[in-house]
């Protein structure tokens, strides 16, 4: 049983290319990823989501500044057909840029993502008291959020942008393996990004996560959700419209994670927290923080 539970997270892996873009600045992925259906893949729901992710310079000189990222997101998840489901997943954003000089303030609307997932393996027994789940999704990330093209003429990165001005391609996978009330979830997300309409190239972007969970029933509408485990977000290099990198871009992060999921009847809360244990953002010129999610969901 653990050993064919094994293989087919290992064969996940080639579904997750290791290269990407940043987190949830300028319409990512990276530190993005839903924990609030860890146990709920097969249910339709309703969601809203909220998060901080921080960042500030690593110097203490009077140039440095401090990136807080807010999102407010809802989404929604629908099952079409035995096998098949789509999800709709749209972003409103507030960028705040903290300096000594002056603070930067970008908030609106970001980049709608609608993808479609087909279930390969749908609660499948592999034992007793052992089941599998596994989905793989395709989807597109639409350039509804705002861009601004001058962003760049007033001394800021392109990352501060609330949406990439760009069509970017998504690829999906959700697995979670179930025995008795525990269980492991690997769940991986990849943008490929297109050329922005004034021709500067957003990275691609990658974020993935493991975890571990347990399901506590108090009561039969009661149920609580402990779980623990890592997260990795990776983002290659910007491309300005003349080819060249652009300065400040690129990085990796690793998250160690911690969080809860209260379910009460068809309603479910959901609060996480992920400290980063080993990164390197723009040649270590910035420093990623502790970040926070809490998250509303509604499953019908």
């Amino acid at each position: 049983m653990a050993k064919h539970f094994w293989m087919l997270l290992l064969v996940s892996l080639p579904f997750v290319p290791m290269f990407g873009q940043s987190c949830c600045n300028a319409g990512g992925l990276s530190s993005c990823g839903s924990t609030g259906l860890l146990t709920s893949l097969r249910n339709n729901s309703v969601g809203l989501r909220l998060m901080a992710v921080p960042f500030e310079t690593s110097t203490t000189s009077e140039d440095g500044y401090q990136d807080q990222f807010y999102v407010a997101e809802v989404s929604g998840r629908y099952q079409v057909s035995p096998r098949i489901r789509v999800s709709l997943q749209q972003p409103y954003r507030w960028n705040l840029r903290q300096q000594s000089s002056d603070d930067e303030l970008l908030h609106g609307l970001a980049d709608t993502r609608i993808t479609g997932s087909y279930t390969l393996l749908d609660n499948k027994a592999m034992s007793d008291n052992s089941l599998i789940y596994w989905e793989l999704g395709a989807g597109i990330k639409l350039p509804t959020g705002k861009y601004d093209q001058g962003i760049y003429y007033r001394d800021l990165p392109g990352n501060l942008n609330l949406g990439m001005g760009n069509l970017g391609y998504l690829l999906q996978s959700n697995l979670v393996f179930f025995h008795k009330k525990m269980g492991v979830a690997h769940t991986a997300s990849t943008q490929l990004n297109g050329k922005s309409r004034d021709d500067y190239h957003f990275g691609h972007q990658l974020t993935s996560a493991l975890t571990v969970f347990r399901e506590i029933a108090l009561s039969e509408e009661i149920k609580l959700t402990p779980f623990a485990g890592a997260s990795v977000e990776v983002f290659g290099k910007n491309h300005l419209p003349s080819g060249n990198f652009a300065e400040g871009s690129g990085g990796h992060g690793w998250f160690g994670l911690i969080g809860l999921n209260a379910g009460f009847g068809n309603f479910q809360v959901g609060a996480l927290t992920s400290r980063p244990f080993q990164q390197n953002y723009s040649q270590r010129a910035i420093v990623a923080k502790q970040r926070y999610s809490l998250e509303f969901t509604y499953f019908f």
